[in-house]
């Protein structure tokens, strides 16, 4: 059964995928996309679900450790922009998409 803490890591990562894809919806109203406000639109209704389910998570985690574990947005969006985007991610940040997953599981472990 899932912990306190476990629910409210889950809502955080559930919280960086959307961040990804709504990323993703905003950068695609930009670039000359058919419909371009249907792509604003559906990207603003995901921030505000996140944002939701954000506050959510913070019932169940302390701010701090919320915050940097939050630092997933980071690698989601990297991922998403890469797949969905087709944009270039150099080797330098895939490291560092390493190295904040890594510091994520340090600090989701002591909390």
């Amino acid at each position: 059964m899932i912990g306190q803490n476990g629910i409210g890591i889950l809502l955080v990562v559930i919280w960086a995928l959307l961040e990804g894809i709504a990323q993703v919806f905003l950068k695609k109203s930009v670039l000359g996309a058919v419909h371009w406000y249907l792509w604003i639109f559906f990207g603003v209704v995901i921030l505000l679900i996140e944002k939701m389910i954000y506050s959510e998570a913070l019932l169940f985690l302390n701010v701090g450790a919320a915050y940097a574990i939050g630092s997933l947005n980071l690698i989601s969006v990297t991922f998403m922009s890469r797949c969905f985007l087709r944009e270039k991610v150099t080797r330098r940040r895939w490291i560092g998409v390493c190295l904040i997953f890594i510091g994520v599981g340090l600090v989701a472990a002591r909390t």
